[in-house]
């Protein structure tokens, strides 16, 4: 029997094998799962914009941010299905255009029910009495998402009466969104550097109690130099007599 010998510690390695190409049949496969997982997004955002509208005004704000949310990842998981139908070889020629109009009805119908859900949830959270600590920075971060998908309703795709009233309707959005914005300041900033709020505006930095300590060391550099203390005055001795116990005692 021969042993394996040990491999000599600056033996060249040899080069990974190159994966295979995929083959038709498998991109096919790999869009349709695509296109199944976006369905059930679809899906699975409706019900999540029905549970942010119950109730509104008790943590319908974050329901609302997981139902943006995953309209974001619906989005991108719908790019990474557009790439794989451009890189899609000759031979599925056949198949690119039936796909191709499945992912556009894909987009369109996620296109039309955030604008109505989101439509529907703020005309009501516009009306709650009590708005929650950081409101504004959270309508803020969900303003810009608005603003971004609203770029895609000035696509020819929503051309027509529809696409008119859903661009209507998004910009209705993000008044809405302003006026809550409106009616509850920020959150105090009491960094060192100014800021860039929700709305675009620079915010300067409040001098928070910290104000006049000195800034903390960076990391490799040296620690700031205190400054130093003013001498303390000598304690007060005082003499001490029999006699001072004896009246102590005598009271």
């Amino acid at each position: 029997m021969v042993r394996p010998t040990a491999p000599r510690p600056n033996a060249p390695r040899r080069p990974a094998p190159s994966p295979a190409q995929k083959s038709p049949a498998q991109r096919q496969r790999e869009i349709a799962t695509l296109l199944m997982r976006l369905d059930a997004m679809l899906k699975q955002t409706g019900e999540m914009g029905l549970a942010a509208r119950e109730r509104i005004s008790v943590g319908g704000l974050t329901r609302y941010r997981r139902f943006s949310r995953r309209v974001r990842d619906f989005f991108a998981l719908a790019a990474v299905a557009q790439e794989r139908l451009d890189a899609a070889p000759g031979e599925m020629e056949d198949l690119i255009g039936p796909m191709t109009t499945a992912l556009e009805r894909l987009h369109t119908r996620m296109v039309i029910l955030f604008v109505e859900g989101s439509a529907g949830f703020f005309a009501g959270f516009a009306r709650v009495k009590a708005l929650p600590i950081g409101t504004h920075e959270m309508c803020g971060v969900e303003l810009r998402g608005v603003v971004e998908i609203r770029k895609f309703l000035d696509d020819p795709l929503y051309d027509g009466e529809r696409g008119q009233a859903l661009r209507a309707e998004a910009d209705r959005i993000v008044k809405l969104i302003r006026v809550v914005m409106d009616r509850i300041p920020p959150l105090p900033d009491f960094g060192e550097e100014p800021s860039i709020g929700p709305k675009g505006a620079l915010n300067s930095p409040l001098k928070g109690p910290g104000a006049g300590l000195p800034r903390p060391a960076r990391p490799g550099g040296r620690p700031p130099a205190l400054p130093p203390e003013p001498p303390r005055p000598p304690p007060e001795v005082r003499s001490l007599s029999l006699d001072q116990f004896e009246d102590d005692e005598e009271d």
